[in-house]
């Protein structure tokens, strides 16, 4: 394990604005010394000098991905070395390096047993789940006392993929696109429609703001929504139509001989 893991994982690049070169930020605090008195231009220009003047500053951060990465890497290895070796490199004295140590459980569950032949892991709170019903990406073997993999588990990123991938093939029973605002709907009385989009219309408002000064906000203005309006559906208008910012404006219900050559029944 890196000796700076803890500040690969905490600390972050500076960041600043487009004038972060140090040639850059120097020529700029030249131009503004010019302006103001001639005389007083730089002959040296320090680093921290130069991260000041382009507004570059440190700040906290919590890359976990080093630590997984990590974690991985030492599977079907005895976890009492691997803890070893981060014990070695993050000491529980510092508060930083402690904070690292913590996020360790979010990777593994060392707190394991086997009860009727199955693995059940043990939560961060204390709760028992079984293996294929765990959140952890890694866990302790109770019979070996090895690092596994968890073959069962399944990142947020993939149950987010196949839960979009679900509503897609939902929202195919029931809607289909024509064109970009034109769209046929199978609504709630079981007929197919040609619904027209609109954009929502929206207005400006303006609000107080301190110091006697306004500040002006878009918010959306009145609009009808003829599907809404007619209660041919419950569902909420941006999961109705796929698409934030938009209303039907006009319906027309379709004939079969619409609905046999655009295959909606299909």
């Amino acid at each position: 394990m890196r000796e700076d893991m803890f500040e690969v994982i905490i600390e972050r690049p500076r960041r600043g604005s487009r004038m972060s070169h140090p040639r850059r930020a120097r020529r700029m605090d030249a131009k503004v010394a010019a302006a103001r008195d001639p005389d007083a231009l730089l002959s040296k220009f320090g680093m921290k000098r130069g991260a000041k003047v382009a507004r570059q500053f440190k700040s906290l951060n919590e890359n976990l991905a080093p630590l997984g990465r990590y974690l991985e890497r030492q599977v079907n290895r005895p976890w009492d070395k691997v803890w070893s070796e981060i014990s070695e490199n993050l000491s529980a004295s510092s508060t930083v390096q402690q904070h690292v140590r913590d996020h360790v459980s979010d990777f593994v569950c060392a707190r394991t047993f086997v009860e009727d032949g199955v693995i059940w892991l043990t939560g961060r709170y204390g709760q028992p789940m079984r293996l294929d019903e765990g959140r952890y990406r890694l866990y302790v073997d109770p019979r070996s006392g090895l690092l596994r993999k968890n073959k069962y588990y399944e990142s947020w990123q993939k149950k987010r993929r196949e839960m979009k991938a679900a509503a897609e093939k939902h929202r195919a029973t029931r809607m289909r696109e024509l064109a970009p605002n034109l769209q046929a709907h199978r609504l709630d009385d079981n007929c197919w429609w040609e619904i027209r989009l609109a954009p929502i219309p929206m207005r400006i408002r303006t609000y107080p703001a301190p110091r006697g000064e306004t500040r002006q906000y878009a918010v959306p203005d009145v609009f009808t929504d003829v599907v809404k309006n007619a209660k041919l559906s419950k569902l909420a208008i941006e999961e109705l139509y796929g698409k934030p910012g938009v209303y039907a404006a006009t319906k027309r219900q379709l004939s079969r001989k619409e609905i046999s050559a655009l295959a909606l029944n299909r």
